[in-house]
Formats: structure tokens, C-alpha cells, sequence
């Protein structure tokens, strides 16, 4: 076996592609599969964001053990169900696109949006593993370190990893293509519950931005936010709630009885019922409620189970699962523009409404607001502070530790770690290297 695909061999009694799909609506239901792929528990539905929580700096560790307890002791090794899941679960989204992708012939009226869809999904799959399984884009000066099998088609064979820099060249390729082929509208709905060419861009601004290319994550910023399809939410709370937020660029919705996206999320955090799995160190708390007025202060509470820190945000029942929503895009957008001012003066006047639109709900009017005069430094480092608090629970601290630190070389972790630590990424399955003895794994550990 040691040249077959560790990921894609077929189950018994599976159907073949050429029996499952022969026609444009077998190809719109694959694909509509994909979809629900994306919100797994293993995959968006808690798993990324778990894992990415777990590597960050914002929970208190003391109770983890097994897998867990090794992620948040940055101590990975070649053992683990929990990242194993989130992998195969990223190239098993990765093997759909593909096989979407090369039986297109069968497709008919909808073919845009299927072909679409397919690479919006593998270039978003691709970039939210070598974010984990990576040092990040500038680790290198020309990005020839080391990233994750690139997988571009069904060809049933083991591959060695590709540089970080192919990894984002392709990645990059995949959304720009998705960006060209998908529409404006949602598909069968007024909701954004399929991908738009709105999603490949919010994306696409994702993707610049980690790479700390300030100039196109604005670019891609700007175009979903002047869509005006999309405004930001009266009420900070409002992201999660079914069928309410004004925010979703792409959401999975809940569907009662039949599909409830997120289950994880609030299996680790949901805190009304029984204390969490998850739940903030004191450092971070006190970080999170230290300004007056803060409305988001009730994501968190200190008394609802006892000698826990934790987290309200996912305690609901059901919720709408958003992969990428308006105040992520408006953060970014404030931040890469203040970073582009000098070159691009409008662009630090946008950044501070961004910014200040952002504020002026997270504390009930515009007490915190920036002056109109607010120079860029300032810019950044008050929509750095946001963004943490704003993206809370949802994965994110994790890669601006690295992001930043890649940037400038600034160690921002609070639990005093190098940013290039090799802890801080993930280690493959062991399957990889069974698979192929050439198979290159992380180098483990070495964070404290």
C-alpha cells in the first residue's frame, strides 16, 4: 500500500463517481454535499476553530489531557484522532471540488456555478490547512518552506508536500477563478447560503491579508464591502442567530431536524447548561472586559459556573454557522488600509470608519471612536485590539500571532512563545508517512 492515497481510498460498497453523478443535477447535489462537508463538526462546524483555539494564547489549559492537552502544549506528535478528523475532513472537501471539477462535462445551465463552487472550496480547504500545518507565508524569503500536499485532482497516488508558496499560488488561483465563474446572487435563495463571487472575494482578502499583502486584502475588502449586499449587524450578538444576521458572505444554515451546523462549538463552549470544555484564563478575561461600555463583556461570565471563566457566545440551541461574515471583512479592510496609507491616502479616511462602525456598536455609541485625523499606527493597533475581541471563540487568535510575528518579527503570544515556534503548527497524520516513506513530517515540539 505504500503508494496509495492515504485520504482517498474508496470505502467498500461506495458508488463510483460515474455511478453517482451522470447528470447537471446529480453534479448540483455533489456539490451541495460539499457544503455540508464544510460544516461538520470535524471541519467549520467546531473543529478548526477548536484546534486554532487550542494553539492560541486565550485558554486556560489546566484541565486538557490527550489530544487536546497536546495541541495546547504545543507539543504534537504523529498521534491524534482530533487533528487527524480535521485533516481528512479538509481533503475529503478537497476531493469533492476535484471530482466536480473533472466530470463537468455533465453539467448543463448551472455549469458556472458547480465549476464555481468546486474551486472556491478546494482553494479554501487548502488555505485553512497550511495555516495549521505550516510556518506561515514570509517564514521563508521566496516561500520555498515546506507546506501540505496540494491535491488538483483524483489521481489515486501519495504526494510529498509542496512549498508554501505553491500552496498560496494555487490557492490564490482557485479563488480567482471561483471569483470569475460564481454569481452575485446566492443560489436558490436571498440568503448567502451558496458561495457568490462575494465569498471568493472575502477569501481572496482572507488570503492577502495572511499573507501580509496589505494593498490586495484591501483591494478585496473593498469590492465585497462596496457591494453594499451586506451590512453589519445592529447588535453585536446577532452573527450566530438563525436566519437574522445581515452579515453572512457565506453561511450554512441551520435546517431544523434535518442539518444543525456547529454542534462542536457548542459542545466545547457552551457554558448555560454544564461547565465547559473551554474557558478563558484569567489574563485573557481581564483583557477582554478591562474598557468600560464594552457591550460584548456578556459574551463572558465569571459566575455562571463556578471558578470558570467562560464563553456565552455559542450558547443557543441552533445556530446559523457564518464561514466568513462582514465584520471579519471590515477589520480587515481598517487594517490593511491604515497599512497602505502612505501610499493610498483614502484608504486610512475608509480605515477609520471601518474601524469606528465596528466601535461605535461594541460600545454603545462613539465614546471609543478615532478622531478623523487618527494616524495609521494608531489605526492598527486599535483594529488589532478589535479584532481579538470581535473574532473571539471563532479560531482567529491563533494565525495573527503568527501573522504578526512573521511581519515584524513581534512575539505577541501571551503564553510566551516565538511565533515560529515548530509547536505552533500542526503535525501530519502518520498515515501520510505510511504512505509514503519520503513524506517530510513537522519537526515537534520545542515552544517552551
Amino acid at each position: 500500500m505504500a503508494c496509495s492515497k492515504f485520504l482517498d481510498r474508496t470505502p467498500e460498497k461506495q458508488m463510483t463517481k460515474e455511478e453517482a453523478i451522470k447528470t447537471d443535477s446529480n453534479l448540483i447535489s455533489f456539490i451541495y454535499g460539499a457544503y455540508t462537508l464544510v460544516g461538520n463538526d470535524e471541519f467549520f462546524g467546531g473543529r478548526l476553530q477548536e484546534v486554532s483555539d487550542l494553539l492560541g494564547d486565550q485558554l486556560n489549559g489546566s484541565k486538557f489531557t490527550g489530544d487536546e492537552g497536546e495541541i495546547f502544549r504545543r507539543q504534537n506528535s504523529i498521534f491524534g484522532g482530533t487533528r487527524d478528523d480535521l485533516y481528512k475532513k479538509a481533503y475529503a472537501i478537497i476531493n469533492r471540488a476535484n471530482v466536480t471539477l473533472e466530470s463537468l462535462s455533465l453539467a448543463d445551465s448551472n455549469k458556472n456555478f458547480i465549476q464555481g463552487s468546486a474551486f472556491f472550496l478546494r482553494g479554501m480547504a487548502h488555505f485553512e490547512m497550511v495555516r495549521l500545518l505550516a510556518q506561515p507565508y514570509g517564514y521563508s524569503p521566496d516561500n520555498s518552506h515546506l507546506g501540505i500536499p496540494l491535491r488538483v485532482n483524483t489521481i489515486p497516488n501519495s504526494l510529498l508536500r509542496s512549498t508554501v508558496k505553491q500552496v498560496y499560488d494555487q490557492v490564490i488561483s482557485d479563488l480567482k477563478a471561483a471569483d470569475s465563474l460564481l454569481p452575485t446572487a446566492p443560489l436558490g435563495t436571498t440568503k448567502y447560503y451558496t458561495a457568490t463571487k462575494y465569498a471568493a472575494e472575502a477569501y481572496l482578502a482572507k488570503v492577502y491579508f495572511q499573507m501580509n499583502d496589505f494593498a490586495n486584502a484591501y483591494l478585496y475588502a473593498n469590492k465585497v464591502i462596496s457591494s453594499n449586499k451586506f451590512q453589519l449587524d445592529m447588535s453585536y450578538s446577532s452573527r450566530y442567530d438563525v436566519g437574522v444576521s445581515t452579515e453572512g458572505i457565506l453561511v450554512l444554515p441551520n435546517q431544523t431536524i434535518v442539518y444543525n451546523p456547529g454542534s462542536e462549538l457548542r459542545g466545547k463552549y457552551r457554558s448555560d447548561k454544564n461547565p465547559p470544555s473551554y474557558n478563558y484564563t484569567d489574563q485573557f478575561f481581564n483583557h477582554a472586559n478591562a474598557k468600560p461600555g464594552d457591550v460584548r463583556q456578556a459574551w463572558y461570565s465569571n459566575t455562571l459556573q463556578q471558578g470558570l471563566n467562560v464563553s456565552t457566545k455559542y450558547n443557543k440551541d441552533y445556530f446559523d454557522l457564518p464561514i466568513v461574515h462582514l465584520t471579519e471583512i471590515k477589520l480587515i479592510r481598517a487594517e490593511a488600509g491604515a497599512e497602505i496609507a502612505a501610499s493610498n491616502p483614502a484608504a486610512l479616511v475608509t480605515a477609520i470608519k471601518d474601524i469606528n462602525d465596528i466601535m461605535a456598536r461594541a460600545y454603545n455609541g462613539i465614546s471609543q471612536n478615532l478622531p478623523a485625523n487618527a494616524v495609521a499606527a494608531l489605526v492598527i493597533s486599535t483594529t488589532r485590539y478589535e479584532r481579538e475581541l470581535e473574532l473571539v471563540g471563532e479560531g482567529n487568535r491563533i494565525q495573527e500571532i503568527k501573522r504578526i510575528g512573521v511581519r515584524n518579527g513581534t512575539n505577541i503570544d501571551r503564553r510566551g512563545s516565538p511565533w515560529n515556534c515548530n509547536g505552533l503548527i500542526l503535525q501530519f497524520p502518520k498515515g501520510e508517512q505510511d504512505a509514503n516513506a519520503a513524506f517530510q513530517m513537522n519537526i515537534e515540539g520545542g515552544c517552551f
